[in-house]
């Protein structure tokens, strides 16, 4: 077969051509791989950075709750102090009561068996009776009984709140309703809570997911804060009578959340970072800075939003909202 120049050199051409595009495909397809490697190897550095990531802010998290127990725990002291001290009472009085009692079995046991008879049996109760009555001693007895056993179930109840929220978290997210997380804050935050007038307002059967202990120790923080506003505005204003409302309302699918205190509010230069880590408006030693932080942290891995706005009249409103349970 005979070639002529022109189609020769065309051929030629065609075929530095085709090693051209050949030499940049592989080119490409080098690059290519060694772009994949890198960005596999980075996803991996990524992915371990992440995860110590979620290890610090666990960390946090526990190291701020730690925090929240020394806090709580001489106001948990003093409640369960009080109900102690009147088991302690009720006890010495049901240990004399025990001796009146044993009068009374002594007596019945003596006429059973003959020993007296029933003549000695009505004089000698006539004269038990004169020192306290049996109507009296059986109120008495139920009386003290019920009083100790309310004390009992409500230092149960502190000592159940505590150990609820204190207790290492490795359990799995779960259904919670918005009421009893309220109910659980503010029986481990009484004691301060005395300090004001609460006003609880929540909706019924607003449930949300997610880890109990961590929502308790974001709402918390977030008490906490309001009560200390209010308590600086009372030094500077003795006057002053501290308001809190706590509502919990359903927005579409979304649980509502809001603390209200008439507090002392927030400046407005400083607001924007009051949820940054380690800010903190106390002075230095008073305060870590990671309150706000946390309960940001907290929400946001519930998949919610937390807000601070000051009031039109005094104070601030923190609100947070988290998705319910389809």
């Amino acid at each position: 077969m005979y070639f002529n120049n022109n189609t020769w050199i065309t051929m030629q051409n065609y075929y530095k051509a085709y090693m051209r595009e050949k030499q940049a495909r592989d080119e490409l397809e080098e690059l290519l791989e060694e772009k994949t490697s890198k960005l596999y190897a980075l996803n991996l550095e990524l992915e371990k950075k992440i995860e110590i990531l979620q290890k610090q802010q666990v960390a946090v998290v526990e190291s701020e709750k730690m925090a929240t127990l020394g806090t709580l725990s001489a106001g948990v002291a003093h409640e369960i102090n009080n109900p102690l001290a009147y088991l302690t009472c009720n006890l010495d009085t049901l240990s004399e009561y025990t001796h009146d009692i044993g009068e009374y079995l002594i007596l019945s046991l003596k006429l059973i068996s003959k020993d007296i008879n029933i003549s000695e049996f009505t004089d000698e109760i006539a004269k038990l009776q004169s020192s306290i009555s049996t109507s009296d001693l059986i109120q008495d007895v139920n009386d003290i009984t019920d009083d100790c056993k309310e004390g009992c179930e409500r230092i149960s109840k502190i000592v159940a709140n505590l150990l609820d929220f204190a207790k290492p978290k490795i359990e799995a997210i779960a259904e919670v309703e918005a009421q009893e997380l309220i109910d659980q804050t503010t029986q481990l935050l009484e004691n301060k809570l005395k300090q004001l007038r609460v006003t609880i307002d929540c909706e019924s059967e607003l449930i949300i997911k997610g880890n109990k202990s961590n929502l308790i120790q974001a709402l918390i923080n977030i008490l906490v804060n309001a009560v200390q506003s209010c308590n600086s505005k009372k030094i500077t204003d003795p006057t002053f009578i501290p308001k809190l409302t706590i509502t919990a309302k359903q927005e579409g699918q979304t649980a509502v959340l809001e603390v209200i205190d008439n507090g002392q509010g927030i400046d407005t230069t400083i607001i924007s970072r009051v949820f940054d880590p380690f800010y903190s408006t106390k002075p230095l030693g008073k305060g870590t800075g990671m309150g706000l932080a946390v309960v940001y942290g907290i929400i946001s891995n519930h998949g919610g939003l937390v807000s601070i706005e000051n009031n039109p009249d005094a104070g601030a409103t923190v609100s947070v909202k988290i998705p319910l349970v389809n």
